[in-house]
């Protein structure tokens, strides 16, 4: 009698010779080792970046090394900054921006006696005080003119080329909103009865909202008040497109600044407001101050507030806030600063010939002093590479 079989036969089935389940197998291997292979190279070069953002945060910077330097005149009455990783300069008669390498990127020519500058991301707007023409210049060379009917106060702009400006008109103040092409896309008027006199005014990088501070006297007494309007879908059936607003008594806020759509930032003699919301911001923190504050500046992911610090030893005290108001860092000082600037995760802090460069954490990167007194600073892509600008010549330089 025959054994048994097992196996079913189906018709037209084939039986599977045993070579294709051996190459099967080899194949299957293959794929595994592959899979191994690929899991390994990936924890390998993420354990090298870890390693290497771990060594550049700790890195200590001992001294400044000049990779090349150019030429460059000084012109008495120009006012110099960063612009978009470029040199900005600009005077009565015009503006233009240059690079590392002092190759000439943008000119713009005008005639202004008191000259008003606003800058946001790639843009950046100009204006006579009391003028009435608003100039718009990008980073890529793109240019744009902006007439109003009143004479001009104020002036910031977007990311985008919007901008906002503040119009006087006898006991009346306007806010007007225009686009690049300078058509009106939105105004409100302000009346020291009704609102107040607006102090400082800042526009959102995407144009979608405008910040005002206001002041007011209400039986004898000083008021203060921030007010956020939203020019988006949200903001169209509130009235003057009024979304949010905040009431403050014996202060006096004259910076309000956006960090990003969502941050803003309002600093008064007394206390230290950050408001979050991309459409109606609230209040998020309050940090109330004992010390004057000289200087505020800020960057996209931080800001940093300068206090007069004589009472505890040195001349100056540099803080430094998250965009959720939270102090990270501080530093005490001595030397005549000129400016803060952010990039890379670091503050920097310059005046003078003195630099220092910290994380936001407060962890030192570098402190000492450049063999000329620094006019402009500004940070390159890589965090210890810089591009320094002096009265007679722009260095490209390294930390080392």
């Amino acid at each position: 009698m025959g054994q048994n079989s097992n196996t079913i036969q189906f018709p037209g089935a084939r039986n599977v010779p045993s070579v294709d389940v051996e190459a099967k197998k080899k194949i299957r291997k293959h794929k595994l080792a592959r899979v191994y292979a690929i899991g390994l190279i990936t924890v390998l070069l993420a354990s090298v970046l870890i390693g290497y953002f771990i060594y550049e945060r700790s890195r200590i910077f001992e001294s400044i090394e000049i990779g090349s330097s150019i030429k460059r005149s000084n012109v008495d009455g120009t006012k110099i900054l960063e612009f978009a990783g470029s040199v900005l300069t600009f005077s009565k008669d015009g503006a233009s921006a240059m690079d590392a390498t002092g190759k000439l990127l943008w000119n713009q020519t005008f005639d202004m006696q008191n000259p008003m500058i606003a800058v946001s991301g790639g843009m950046a707007a100009f204006a006579d005080y009391g003028g009435s023409r608003i100039y718009l210049q990008s980073s890529s060379g793109e240019t744009g003119v902006v007439d109003t009917d009143k004479p001009v106060r104020k002036i910031t702009v977007s990311d985008n080329g919007y901008v906002a400006a503040v119009l006087e008109d006898l006991d009346v103040t306007w806010i007007y909103l225009y686009d690049s092409n300078g058509t009106v896309v939105a105004y409100f008027r302000t009346t020291m009865e009704k609102s107040g006199y607006p102090i400082d005014i800042d526009l959102s990088p995407d144009a979608e909202m405008i910040c005002v501070s206001y002041y007011y006297i209400d039986c004898n007494d000083l008021k203060s008040s921030v007010a956020f309007y939203n020019f988006g879908p949200v903001g169209q059936n509130s009235i003057d497109n009024y979304v949010s607003g905040f009431n403050y008594t014996g202060e006096m806020i004259p910076y309000v600044e956006f960090l990003d759509t969502e941050t803003a930032v309002a600093v008064s003699d007394a206390r230290i407001s950050v408001f979050a919301g991309a459409h109606k911001p609230v209040s998020v923190s309050e940090m109330f101050i004992n010390d004057e504050v000289l200087s505020v500046f800020a960057g996209t992911d931080a800001f940093a507030a300068i206090y007069s610090n004589q009472a505890n030893g040195s001349k100056y005290r540099l803080e430094v806030y998250d965009k959720e108001g939270k102090k990270t860092c501080e530093k005490a000082f001595d030397f005549d600063y000129s400016n803060v600037t952010f990039g890379n995760g670091c503050v920097v802090l310059y005046g003078d010939t003195s630099i220092y460069v910290g994380t936001y954490e407060g962890k030192l990167k570098f402190e000492g002093e450049y063999s000329k007194p620094v006019l402009l600073l500004v940070p390159d892509k890589a965090s210890y590479k810089y591009t320094v600008v002096t009265e007679d010549t722009i260095d490209a330089v390294e930390l080392r």
